[in-house]
């Protein structure tokens, strides 16, 4: 092999963790061009996952390694939400029989197509939602560390997490028992960034639900919440089918959750 041939390889090496979904746009905008992958390809240095994707070896891709590709290679503005943001930062201890793994993936673009056309056993969900407005796009995401060199992933925090499942919450009473047991955990929650958010959000379903059960479980950080700053809009909300209607939020909840307000 060539001096050249090893430099490109080197360099493939140090850009590329093994493990990490890599476009082919990716590649060819750092220098290897369809032929050279094809070669790496048959010496066994590339392994393609799907049409337009390949990975390193020996590390096998996982979705941890998609999402790296994703936020770091393809460039996609997507961060990690909802209930998978929260699963990964420990708040969530268990799963219930029968559910079906998800990556909960939030953003504003078209997903990554090579995404959908690798077989992994995880299902990647993709909410294109305008949940905040634009002053809040970065409010509440966070950089968890990850297990491939000082790469960092970016997800929700706790409270951008909460949010997000809220915004989700169907109509169903079950769905909205899972939401109400996930919030039951949060006693460390930040006010100011809470306030801020519920300020940019554009769904009244979520901002009613979570001051609902931010009054429910009467954290302490509740009453450090800037009420008057959020719009919940006018009107009534149907959020559980045959519930309970509480009269200062305007929803109606579980018949479990208490007397009306």
């Amino acid at each position: 092999m060539g001096l050249q041939n090893e430099s490109k390889l080197s360099a493939l090496a140090r850009l590329l963790p093994e493990g990490v979904a890599a476009p082919s746009v990716w590649l060819a905008s750092q220098g290897f061009s369809r032929q050279l992958v094809r070669k790496y390809v048959k010496g066994g240095w590339l392994e393609p996952l799907a049409r337009g994707v390949f990975v390193r070896p020996p590390q096998p891709v996982d979705p941890n390694g998609i999402i790296l590709g994703i936020q770091h290679l393809a460039g996609a503005p997507f961060h990690l939400g909802g209930l998978s943001a929260l699963t990964r930062q420990g708040h969530v201890q268990y799963l219930q029989l029968g559910f079906e793994a998800a990556i909960h993936l939030w953003g504003r673009n078209a997903a990554p197509a090579w995404v959908t056309a690798i077989k992994l056993r995880e299902r990647f969900v993709f909410h294109r939602e305008r949940l905040f407005e634009e002053r809040a796009n970065t409010v509440g995401l966070v950089r968890l560390p990850t297990r491939v060199r000082d790469w960092t992933l970016i997800a929700s925090s706790l409270e951008r997490a909460i949010i997000e499942v809220l915004s989700l919450v169907g109509e169903n009473e079950s769905g909205f028992v899972h939401a109400a047991e996930l919030f039951e955990g949060l006693t460390a929650i930040r006010p100011k960034v809470v306030n801020e958010l519920l300020a940019a959000c554009r769904s009244l379903k979520a901002k009613r639900l979570f001051l609902f059960l931010g009054a429910h479980y009467q954290y302490p950080w509740f009453e450090k919440l800037d009420r008057s700053a959020i719009d919940l809009g006018k009107g009534k909300r149907l959020i559980v089918r045959g519930g309970r209607y509480d009269s200062e939020f305007r929803i109606t909840v579980p018949e479990r959750f208490g007397a009306e307000r």
